[in-house]
């Protein structure tokens, strides 16, 4: 965070659960901001954002312990997501969307692959072309090619069909393939090394989902427990965003509500100005800074970093917004980016949102309404 004048103003309920979706989607940010460490902005080609928060969270972690950037492949789990979605299935497209908890499934039985030995040729690119054109072959299978019967969809099948859409030989390539245990991603007081093996498996090291308390009703009103619980968990994100620890947030992403000229900014007072949907689902994003107001003593603390003790209390302050990198590349004007960077405003993540009226539900009087921030994901000591 950054200092400023104290004069100055600074798709269903289990959206928070499942990123499906979200949305079509380089070089670090020019931001400087050391709360958090951040390696290179991706951008995602398919709506597969949750592997993309995933990785840049333990790239993030990995950064932090050993100062070395490391290209984790989103393709390569990607590739075995869908495996577990085909083998065995009835479907008729394949579902991009997953979390967290989906991606931590798939690194503790699958590890992790470094994008360069997975896919060589997109080593160095922001986007991948191979997922986006993975996903239309696979469709295509499902439509009318090897895949088409659900009674063939045996594992031989599915991964010949795969190896064929990602132009791999996912065999061949086993002596690539690391386990999580060898991701170092901290260090404990006492010399003990974390891995991102620990990071994800439950036990005294594993981080934990927090879910953020909702509300429901158009009307409805917010009880005095249930905005201290929302007080309290915000406090605890803070707080490891002031440790510079990448915590992943999932929140409902209603495009209506963005600001393209405001830096990327998810604003709720305009989407009420708007009053009408332009799209929304699921979204998963890792923090990197805060903004506060009338902070006791000191007024604003904007982007930036800032010391210790105005760190500390920057906690008593009201957050204006949050600051998260996101997978949908470093420069978009659709998008409003810049830099890679997000901003959602807490007024946006606090109020209710009417869920998918593009899908039916178009009266905004009804009972359809979900806050539109769905969880954290914390490090145990917060």
């Amino acid at each position: 965070m950054m200092i400023r004048s104290a004069t100055l103003t600074l798709f269903v309920a289990s959206f928070s659960l499942i990123s499906g979706g979200c949305g079509r989607q380089g070089p670090h940010s020019s931001i400087r901001v050391s709360d958090v460490q951040h390696t290179a902005v991706k951008r995602q080609s398919i709506g597969n954002c949750w592997l993309y928060a995933t990785s840049t969270w333990a790239e993030s972690l990995h950064l932090s312990a050993t100062g070395a950037s490391v290209n984790l492949s989103e393709s390569y789990w990607t590739y075995w997501d869908w495996y577990y979605k085909l083998v065995g299935s009835t479907r008729k497209t394949i579902e991009t969307g997953g979390s967290w908890g989906l991606a931590s499934t798939i690194i503790r039985k699958h590890g992790f692959m470094l994008e360069g030995d997975f896919l060589p040729a997109e080593a160095e690119a922001q986007m991948s072309a191979v997922q986006r054109d993975a996903e239309l072959e696979i469709n295509e299978s499902l439509k009318n090619g090897d895949l088409k019967d659900p009674g063939e969809r045996t594992p031989e099948k599915v991964t010949a069909a795969l190896n064929k859409a990602f132009g791999v030989d996912i065999k061949g390539l086993s002596s690539k393939v690391k386990s999580a245990r060898e991701l170092k991603t901290g260090m404990l007081n006492n010399g003990e090394i974390l891995t991102l093996q620990d990071e994800i498996v439950g036990g005294v090291h594993a981080w934990s989902n927090e879910y953020y308390p909702q509300l429901f009703g158009e009307n409805a009103r917010e009880p005095r427990l249930i905005k201290r619980r929302r007080a309290n968990l915000l406090l605890r994100v803070l707080r490891a965003v002031n440790d510079r620890k990448p915590v992943i947030m999932s929140s409902m992403v209603e495009f209506a509500a963005l600001n393209t000229e405001k830096n990327s900014t998810f604003q709720y007072d305009l989407y009420l100005k708007k009053g009408y949907s332009e799209g929304q689902g699921g979204h998963l994003i890792v923090l990197e800074d805060y903004v506060v107001n009338d902070v006791p003593g000191v007024g604003n603390i904007g982007e930036g970093d800032v010391s210790s003790d105005l760190k500390e209390k920057a906690l008593n302050g009201n957050v204006e917004y949050l600051v998260v990198k996101n997978s949908w590349g470093t420069d978009r004007a659709d998008r409003g980016i810049t830099d890679g960077y997000t901003r959602f405003e807490m007024k946006y993540l606090n109020q209710p949102l009417p869920f998918d009226l593009n899908h039916g539900d178009s009266d905004l009087r009804n009972g359809n309404w979900y806050s539109a921030l769905g969880n954290f994901i914390l490090p145990p000591e917060y």
